[in-house]
């Protein structure tokens, strides 16, 4: 088969225009093997004239983008073969590909040996029979990619038909339509209408009771699973061999007098070849269909997952969010020493800066989107190449149906005036330094907070985690605590927080606002890291103060590294420090606002 090659010795080298779709392609292949050692030869000419091949002692897949992909395609226009968007935008191509990594996952065994240890037309029937038995495993196994292997069947099918048409019996030639047409439907790579045809007039060839053991033969072989031993399947071959033999010799054909298709035969094979293209065009427009149904199954079935985690850790923080705001500083099993160690009245400066920062936060751009696909038939948007060949097959077929290749993302902003804020204040004794202006912060932003009709909520978390914000509560006064700590619960305090606001999955404004050096241990290091994530993905705008030294900054960068957080370095002053919180905070709505809206 043409694209299953046995060769000692490697492809050419992937021409450099290719190299990035090479290594995704390559990623992509061992993925599906379950492999990590199979490289790619990817341009234009791999592949010996197939969309794909595989080298199995060579651990190479090659293939030839412009029978997979088409000639006109460029690296640019091909995209990232990883993603499942560009795999359904290609999905002949991707079900060669796909194809080819079924034969690494499963045709574990030697081909070399079988070569020696198999006449020429028992290895020609192991290896018919192996593309629909790594197919059949292929449809068990991966059920999303059945779309795949259906889109690229008739594809191989035909290659492969054609490669050997001249150096077959009449026989030979219906079994191998057997092998790699009936039995597909069997392995479930193609559907029973795919194939009726040729089904029908290969079981006419060989009538009822030969095609039935030729069936049961080529269930056995994809039924096996042995995928490193090969003996089972010598043995499935050679009982095909004798049994196209048997056929021949009842047919009057010899190898030598038959090397040739009769005439009349020939016509035959003809028709049936016409009607697999006929077939291949029907699958054409069908599949354009179907890719379309798969990947919305599996986008729906992603929100749904994605809505059930969310629901899930929602409840889980909503109950760790009862629990620490029904306790309060004082309160015996916290697990924090720290206390209010000084209260006052808000000083006049003090009150401006509250006035300030909610004037601020009020001017923080900040919008929601609202999107909608829409598909057409003529640009703007983006081309999905499936759609644009099944529109190809309609014209070719003569259809007035059209497949409205252009895709386009409609996007609609809508200014939303509710404000979240959350603040988790870090009390280990490191952060002693910070109490005093942080007591000024609390105040001021729950004061501005609520002069914008928003929500503010702040814990302290060290040993333990307490409240000294509620939701929706406004302070009276300033109350500075202690800091007498000797460990942090990020993990703890944030969930808190967001069991209380629903920073993450909430809609509005949502702004996280933490106080910490960032010294941790790792494995709450790595929490807070994962939270800050999850916050970007979210759209919650995040605001860091260390309140640390210039040689302590590296713990707060590793945490906030690749994210859009605020870090706002050199607050020191108590008298300045809620008005410089406030505007880094508006910074942050400003700036994952304008991400979101884009």
């Amino acid at each position: 088969m043409a694209h299953l090659k046995v060769s000692k010795t490697r492809a050419e080298q992937t021409p450099p225009e290719w190299l990035k779709v090479g290594a995704q392609l390559g990623e992509l292949v061992n993925t599906w093997a379950g492999r990590s050692d199979i490289v790619a030869y990817v341009g234009p000419g791999a592949g010996q004239d197939a969309p794909a091949c595989f080298n199995p002692p060579m651990a190479e897949v090659e293939v030839d983008v412009a029978v997979a992909f088409g000639k006109a395609v460029t690296p640019e226009t091909i995209g990232d073969i990883r993603n499942r968007t560009t795999q359904f935008d290609y999905p002949r191509a991707s079900g060669a590909i796909f194809h080819e990594a079924l034969h690494a996952r499963y045709s574990r065994y030697d081909l070399l040996k079988a070569i020696e240890d198999l006449s020429k037309n028992e290895m020609m029937a192991l290896t018919i029979l192996e593309e629909t038995r790594i197919e059949a495993l292929g449809v068990e196994n991966f059920p999303a990619n059945r779309v795949f292997l259906r889109a690229c069947a008739m594809d191989i099918i035909l290659d492969d038909i054609r490669e050997n048409l001249e150096q077959n019996t009449t026989t030979r030639a219906m079994a191998q339509l057997a092998a790699l047409v009936c039995a597909r439907v069997d392995a479930g790579s193609l559907d029973a209408e795919d194939a009726l045809d040729v089904q029908g007039m290969v079981s006419d060839f060989f009538g009822a009771t030969r095609y039935a053991q030729l069936r049961d033969i080529w269930l056995r072989f994809q039924k096996y699973e042995g995928h490193f031993n090969a003996l089972p399947l010598y043995e499935l071959a050679r009982e095909w061999e004798a049994l196209i033999k048997d056929v021949s010799d009842e047919n009057g054909e010899t190898e030598e007098e038959g090397s040739m298709i009769p005439a009349a035969m020939a016509g035959i094979i003809s028709e049936i070849i016409g009607y697999l293209e006929e077939a291949a065009e029907d699958i054409a427009i069908a599949i354009g269909d179907e890719a379309q149904e798969q990947e919305q199954k599996e986008e729906w079935k992603e929100v749904v997952d994605i809505r059930g985690k969310a629901a899930k850790q929602q409840k889980d923080h909503e109950k760790i969010s009862e629990e620490v705001f029904n306790k309060s500083t004082g309160e015996a099993g916290n697990g924090s020493y720290s206390r209010i160690k000084e209260t006052r009245a808000p000083s006049g400066l003090e009150r401006a800066a509250a006035v300030k920062i909610a004037n601020m936060l009020e001017r923080a751009k900040y919008r929601e989107r609202d999107e909608k696909e829409v598909t057409s038939i003529l640009p703007p948007g983006r081309l999905r190449s499936r759609a644009m060949l099944q529109e190809a097959a309609y014209k070719a077929r003569g259809s007035m149906m059209h497949a409205e290749p252009w895709k386009r993302t409609v996007r609609k902003h809508t200014d939303d005036p509710t404000l979240n804020v959350g603040v988790m204040v870090d009390i280990s004794g490191s952060m002693a330094d910070a109490m005093q202006p942080m007591a000024v912060t609390a105040w001021a932003m729950s004061e501005a907070v609520r002069r914008v009709q928003g929500k503010c909520a702040m814990v302290y978390y060290g040993s333990g985690v307490f409240p000294t914000l509620k939701p929706g509560q406004h302070l009276s006064e300033v109350n500075v605590y202690t800091a007498p700590d000797g460990t942090e619960r990020f993990d703890k305090a944030f969930k808190a927080l967001d069991g209380s606001l629903n920073l993450l999955n909430g809609t509005g404004a949502r702004l996280l606002v933490v106080v910490s050096d960032g010294c941790y241990t790792p494995e709450e290091t790595e929490k807070a890291k994962k939270w800050i994530q999850e916050c970007e993905k979210n759209g919650v705008a995040v605001l860091w103060i260390p309140f640390a030294h210039s040689y302590q900054l590296a713990y707060a960068r590793d945490i906030v590294k690749g994210t859009s957080t605020v870090l706002l370095q050199d607050v020191t002053d108590p008298a300045d420090a809620a008005l410089q919180i406030g505007k880094a905070a508006a910074d942050a709505l400003t700036k994952i606002g304008a991400r979101n809206a884009a």
